[in-house]
């Protein structure tokens, strides 16, 4: 179970860490995701259809090839975030947390005393219950990372990235500019600014800084901003990416 304590660490390391998105919720899907060479799994509770009551089927999986998952709860709420943990997460990432104080809910929720609040009950993350003293020993050591997703949460950022027991600031670029009225998709001056304040909070606090990656282009300046936890790219953008290359080859090869 030394897992959980050293993904934390690598998290908090700030050398780079680069996972990828999952939202099929499926067995074969992540049997292949945790094959794809990437870090870490960013399986997506929050816009898939990825409800903790079904990681016990996807989490097998993942762990047959010693692949990470990172998984995202749908909101900041302790029912949410305790059955992810119960089924096993390597680690828990927190949407929209826009405070200091929400910061402190989501550490509440997810360790257990004296830390936090978290009810005793690790079904399949202790083995169902077999190894339940060895899991609760270093439950706590499971990292827990909170979004930066709009002005207000911007504005507490510094508070939030000093809240013990917060592993990561992840900054989610599409949120945070629209909240903000800044263009989508791009890194304006505007994203460019909050992205520094995001990485330097976190810095200072000795975490984890993340960010989405949605062009290869943006990677060197957000490594010199100093993100170090960085998701790019889809399964089901790899499923239809990889189907139109196959078929557009077809078609070269036929001479159509």
């Amino acid at each position: 179970m030394t897992q959980f304590k050293e993904f934390a660490e690598k998290i908090r390391s700030g050398k780079p860490l680069l996972g990828t998105w999952m939202h099929v919720p499926h067995p074969m899907v992540a049997e292949l995701m945790a094959q794809t060479g990437f870090d870490f799994i960013l399986l997506d509770g929050e816009h898939a259809p990825v409800p903790p009551d079904i990681l016990y089927t996807l989490l097998p999986s993942t762990e047959k090839f010693s692949m990470p998952v990172l998984y995202r709860v749908r909101a900041n709420t302790p029912d949410l975030i305790k059955a992810a943990l119960d089924n096993g997460v390597t680690a828990l990432i927190v949407p929209m947390v826009n405070s200091g104080r929400e910061a402190s809910a989501v550490v509440s929720a997810a360790k257990y005393p004296p830390v936090g609040l978290r009810g005793i009950g690790p079904l399949r993350a202790s083995n169902y219950y077999l190894d339940e003293a060895s899991y609760v020993s270093v439950a706590n050591e499971t990292a827990t990372v909170v979004q930066i997703e709009t002005a207000a949460a911007l504005e507490a950022v510094e508070d939030i990235a000093a809240t013990p027991g917060i592993d990561a600031l992840y900054l989610g670029p599409a949120d945070l500019s629209m909240s903000l009225g800044l263009p989508l998709g791009q890194l304006s001056d505007g994203l460019r600014a909050a992205c520094r304040r995001v990485a330097e909070a976190a810095r200072k606090n000795g975490i984890g800084a993340g960010i989405d990656v949605a062009s290869l282009d943006y990677v060197p300046v957000y490594r010199d901003f100093g993100f170090n936890l960085m998701t790019y790219g889809l399964d089901t953008n790899f499923l239809v990416q990889g189907g139109r290359n196959c078929s557009e080859a077809m078609r070269k090869a036929v001479g159509r």
